[in-house]
């Protein structure tokens, strides 16, 4: 197996563990479980968050499909930033429960519009 197709099985399943995981904080966060204040649940999506960063960067480097110059890379960063706010003010920062689900929903709607677009990898 080459290096890149290892780093994107680790890039790809990475990405699927993140979304579980923050599904299911997600689902603790709604259920106001005391999880979600668990050691693991405050440090395993940092690990995985930063691998699947990591993989990212090594894909873009090796496959020189750099962001400005790719759209379909830029759309996955600028969903990505997306992602991170509204996953922040969904689990932590949402004044009320009711904010923190919306802002619950429209961050697993930005996490799957980051798949399709790497799915699909649109010639924008």
């Amino acid at each position: 197996m080459n290096t890149y197709l290892l780093i994107k099985i680790v890039h790809m399943s990475c990405a699927m563990l993140s979304a579980a995981g923050f599904t299911l904080r997600g689902y603790w966060m709604v259920t106001e479980s005391s999880l979600l204040q668990s050691k693991p649940s405050r440090i395993l999506p940092h690990i995985i968050d930063t691998l699947l960063l990591v993989s990212a960067i090594a894909l873009v480097v090796m496959s020189r499909q750099y962001p400005i110059v790719v759209g379909w890379v830029t759309i996955k960063i600028v969903l990505l930033v997306m992602y991170i706010v509204l996953g922040t003010l969904a689990l932590k920062r949402g004044k009320t429960k009711q904010q923190r689900i919306a802002f619950l929903v429209a961050s697993l709607i930005t996490v799957a519009a980051i798949f399709a677009v790497a799915a699909i990898k649109p010639g924008w």
